[in-house]
C-alpha cells in the first residue's frame, strides 16, 4: 500500500478514499502487466546454455586414408575369388588390363586377359589373350562400354560356357567307341555326333543318324538339335521325344540316359567301350637255389615197379 490507511475514516472524506483505493487497485495491475512483459522479454534475450563439449578422436589423414585403401584392398581380393575377375593394371585416361582367372581341372593355372584403351571417343579392346576359336563377336555387339561390369561378366560367362562345352565334349568322347564319328567347331558351339541305332521293337531295324546340337556363345546346354539321316520319316518324332534329356543334362550324362539306360523305342548299337581285361600272369617257379635239395624227383612220373606176387 502507498498510503496508511488511517483507522477512521470521516464522511466528508470517504469518497476521496475510494477514488485513492481505484487509484492502488490499478497501480497493482499496471505492476503485474509490467512484471510478465519484463518476463517475457528475459526469456527471448537469455541464450541457450552452452553443452560441455566432448573431446572426440580425430584420425589423421594419412592413417584414414591407408585403412580405406585395406579395406578396398581386401574388398577386391574377394571379389576376384568369387568372381575370377581381376584389374591387373589401371592407368587413368590410357589403358586398363582385365585378367580372368579360370577355374578349370587343368595341370597349369589358366588366364586370359582383355587391354581395354581408354580413348575419348570410346573404349576399345587392343589386345587380347583368349582361348583358341573364343567367339568374341558374339559378346562383344551387345555392349558399347567395355569398362562396365555387365561387359565384364558377360565374357566371363562366355568363357566358363566354352571350357564347359569342351569337357562335355571330351566326355562323350571317352563314352563312345571310334565307331561313332565326332565332329565339333573350335568353340564347341557346334557339336556332331554320328552313331548307329536299333528299335527296341523289331531287332532288325537298325539306322544311322547323326545328331546335330547347336549352342549359343553363353549356353552349356544346346539351343536346339536334329537329327539327319536316312529312313527317319517313321521314327523321327519318337526319336526327338527320347532326347528331351539333352536340354537338361550334361551332354556325356544324357547320352548315356537317352540311348544306354533308357527304357524308350531306340537304343545305341555297339558304341560303348568294352573294358580291356589284363590277362593274369602265371606264378614264375624259382629254380632250386640249394644245390643239397634235389628238386628234379617227381613221384606222379615214377612208373610202378613193386613185386609181383
Amino acid at each position: 500500500m502507498l498510503f496508511k490507511k488511517p483507522k477512521t475514516i470521516p464522511a466528508d472524506c470517504e469518497e476521496i478514499h475510494n477514488r485513492i483505493r481505484a487509484h492502488e487497485e490499478q497501480l497493482e495491475a499496471l505492476q503485474k502487466e509490467l512484471f510478465q512483459r519484463q518476463r517475457i522479454s528475459l526469456k527471448r534475450k537469455r541464450a541457450p546454455l552452452k553443452q560441455k563439449q566432448k573431446h572426440v578422436f580425430v584420425k589423421p589423414r594419412k592413417i584414414e586414408l591407408n585403412n580405406s585403401v585395406q579395406t578396398l584392398k581386401r574388398k577386391i581380393e574377394g571379389l576376384t575369388m568369387l568372381t575370377g575377375i581381376e584389374v591387373q593394371s589401371f592407368k587413368k585416361g590410357d589403358h586398363c588390363c582385365i585378367v580372368y582367372n579360370m577355374q578349370q581341372n587343368s595341370e597349369n593355372q589358366i588366364k586370359h586377359g582383355l587391354r581395354i584403351e581408354m580413348k575419348t571417343g570410346g573404349n576399345e579392346v587392343t589386345e587380347s589373350a583368349l582361348p583358341v576359336g573364343f567367339n568374341w563377336n558374339a559378346v562383344v555387339d551387345d555392349y558399347e562400354n567395355m569398362l562396365k561390369p555387365e561387359y565384364l561378366l558377360a565374357v566371363q560367362s562366355a568363357l566358363l560356357a566354352y571350357y564347359d562345352r569342351l569337357e562335355q565334349f571330351k566326355e562323350l568322347q571317352n563314352l563312345l567307341t571310334v565307331d561313332g564319328i565326332l565332329f565339333r567347331n573350335l568353340d564347341g558351339s557346334h557339336i556332331e555326333a554320328t552313331f548307329s541305332l536299333q528299335n527296341a521293337e523289331d531287332d532288325c531295324v537298325e539306322i544311322r543318324v547323326t545328331l546335330v546340337l547347336d549352342y549359343r556363345v553363353q549356353d552349356i546346354r544346346p539351343k536346339k538339335f536334329l537329327f539327319i539321316g536316312d529312313n527317319l520319316s517313321e521314327g523321327l518324332e519318337s526319336l526327338q521325344q527320347q532326347c528331351v534329356m539333352l536340354k537338361k543334362k550334361p551332354l556325356h550324362k544324357a547320352f548315356k540316359s537317352t540311348f544306354i539306360n533308357n527304357t524308350g523305342l531306340w537304343k545305341l548299337v555297339q558304341q560303348l567301350k568294352t573294358t580291356k581285361t589284363t590277362p593274369v600272369r602265371s606264378k614264375r617257379v624259382h629254380p632250386n637255389r640249394n644245390p643239397n635239395n634235389d628238386d628234379t624227383f617227381h613221384p606222379d612220373e615214377c612208373s610202378d615197379q613193386g613185386e609181383e606176387e
